[in-house]
């Protein structure tokens, strides 16, 4: 009889699951399971932390619908994917981490990592488990990723005592479970289809707030239709953009405050009242909203602000559903007074921002270096967004033209997704161009991974955005003194790409940026632009804070 040990089963298990790619960081008790990763044909991209790995996978699983899987090693080495599970958890996004533990002959003995790795993964996971043998592990892992996959998506966490790893078991003994394949789809009450048609009917303002539970559902194609015969204006969250061109004439993401503030109706598909959208309440929003709510969790319904119409399904589905019954009974808005008073505001907005898209000033700003990007990259580039500034005005500027073509931190703000999240869209399609870019500081969580794209010869355009600072909002709230020179100024971070054999560039003036763009792209490398700027450089002034915790609530 053949003999196997727990390392091959935890392989061939995620091969039957259709897991192809694995980010690992080896070390002990898992060197066995990477070993036997790459001889058994998996991709596997060693990185440089665990917090890379683990993040890079849930974006592998964004972008591709599949389960993205991190394996790590144990003790801090799991604790150091805790981040990633958090960053996953509130983006409801499916990872699945698998880290080797202590023995459990020795537990509570004070063995080598020991630590309690299940209860510190639980409260970010939806299944969090401890194998209790070699023969479990198939099971564990079908079951793992049925929980990553379904409903709402989000992480799950295997844990495998160092024994179970190596441990030897008969072929024969083992059982392999049906793989879970695609999460099964739900659709939405045909009764309130209906009322949802009947209070878009209704409304004199409607507005649709589209979010990336449409992208990961995959609905752009039902999206789209729906859109072009209803013709009302709508906006996206950050990662809901592409998901209907951002040249469709109901886009209105330039008029952003004034859409949501004079709103009577809106449609929030696969999008949450959170801190994104300001919770949905005044003064960001119009009293007494009603609230058209597609969500695949019942408990999202309702949420903050009561839903007139609440429909629980998914946005795929639910859009069909919408298309189908709209046959009958078509509501369409069209050239209304709204949405021509909206263009009115997107118009005044443009030409608000415009001088600082145009400025030759040097030191730069970042709308400049933004249009300098936006007006060299096609729509087929992934643009990839990490920072605070950096990544907040990219919204305005860098625009993405299809679906999952832009990720970024999302609603758990977690700075240093940038160089994991790149890594991962060029790993998934390696033929289109990716660019991330990074706020000096936010590329300091995670920087050193650059070598991991040199070295696996990712072809990613890293750009940083180098202001010098962390932030002024410590100097003023924490030092009370406006200092903006945090960090040494005009640090040479290209240096570091190229001591790891990639290409770099350094520029301080905008005219340099298109030719160092150029010459990146093309050097077929992964590159690095460090683009000294301004560092009391600023986003236009907001009528309302993105984040102002102090007083008056002013999300």
């Amino acid at each position: 009889m053949a003999e196997v040990i727990g390392a091959q089963l935890v392989v061939e298990a995620l091969r039957h699951e259709g897991i192809d790619t694995v980010y690992v960081l080896p070390g002990d008790p898992v060197g066995s399971i990477v070993n036997n990763a790459a001889a058994m044909g998996m991709r596997v991209i060693s990185v440089r932390h665990e917090q890379v790995a683990t993040m890079a996978a849930q974006a592998h699983s964004y972008l591709t619908r599949t389960c993205g899987v991190a394996i790590a090693a144990s003790g801090p080495a799991h604790s150091n994917t805790i981040t990633g599970m958090a960053n996953a958890w509130a983006n409801c996004w499916p990872v699945l981490v698998i880290a080797g533990s202590s023995e459990n002959r020795r537990r509570n003995m004070g063995d080598f990592q020991e630590a309690p790795q299940v209860e510190s993964s639980a409260p970010f996971c939806k299944w969090a488990y401890m194998v209790e043998g070699p023969r479990r592990i198939p099971q564990s892992i079908n079951t793992a990723v049925r929980y990553a996959m379904s409903g709402r998506p989000g992480a799950v966490y295997v844990d495998l005592p160092a024994e179970i790893i190596n441990a030897p078991i008969e072929r024969e003994d083992v059982y392999f479970p049906a793989a879970v394949g695609e999460p099964a789809r739900s659709q939405g009450d045909p009764r309130a289809i209906e009322e949802a048609l009947r209070v878009l009917r209704s409304a004199e303002r409607p507005l649709m707030i589209i979010g990336k539970g449409t992208a990961w559902s995959r609905a752009e194609d039902e999206l789209q239709e729906f859109v072009d015969k209803v013709q009302i204006p709508f906006l996206t969250s950050p990662m809901g953009m592409g998901m209907v061109r951002p040249d469709h004439p109901m886009c209105v993401a330039g008029a952003r405050s004034q859409a949501l503030r004079n709103a009577d109706v809106v449609l929030l598909i696969g999008a949450r009242f959170n801190w994104i959208f300001h919770f949905g309440l005044p003064p960001r929003f119009a009293r007494g909203i009603k609230v058209i709510q597609i969500d695949i969790t019942a408990e999202e319904i309702g949420r903050n602000v009561p839903a007139t119409v609440g429909i629980v399904g998914d946005a795929k589905m639910v859009l069909a559903q919408l298309n189908e019954a709209w046959k009958d009974n078509p509501v369409k808005h069209g050239e209304t007074d709204w949405i021509r008073s909206l263009r009115e505001y997107v118009l005044k907005n443009q030409t608000t921002i415009q001088p600082m898209l145009d400025s030759d000033a040097v030191p730069m700003g970042y709308y400049r270096m933004h249009r300098e990007v936006r007006d060299y990259i096609s729509e087929e580039t992934i643009v990839v967004a990490d920072g605070a500034s950096t990544m907040d005005i990219s919204r305005q500027v860098v625009y993405s033209y299809k679906p999952r073509h832009r990720i970024d931190a999302g609603i758990y703000g977690c700075v240093g997704t940038g160089v994991p999240f790149a890594i991962a869209a060029q790993v998934c399609f390696p033929d289109k161009p990716v660019i991330c870019l990074n706020g000096d500081w936010a590329f300091g969580f995670n920087g050193m991974d650059i070598e991991t794209a040199c070295r696996f010869k990712l072809p990613v355009v890293f750009m940083i955005y180098q202001n010098g600072n962390i932030d002024k909002w410590v100097r003023t709230w924490v030092d009370h003194a406006e200092n903006p020179n945090d960090f040494i100024p005009a640090m040479r971070y290209e240096k570091m790409m190229e001591a790891f054999g990639g290409h770099g560039e350094y520029v301080t003036r905008p005219e340099e940026i298109r030719p160092a763009l150029e010459r990146s792209f093309n050097s077929g490398k992964a590159s690095l632009i460090n683009a000294v700027m301004d560092p009391g450089a600023a986003r236009r002034p907001q009528e309302f804070g993105w984040l102002d915790r102090q007083g008056r609530m002013r999300y």
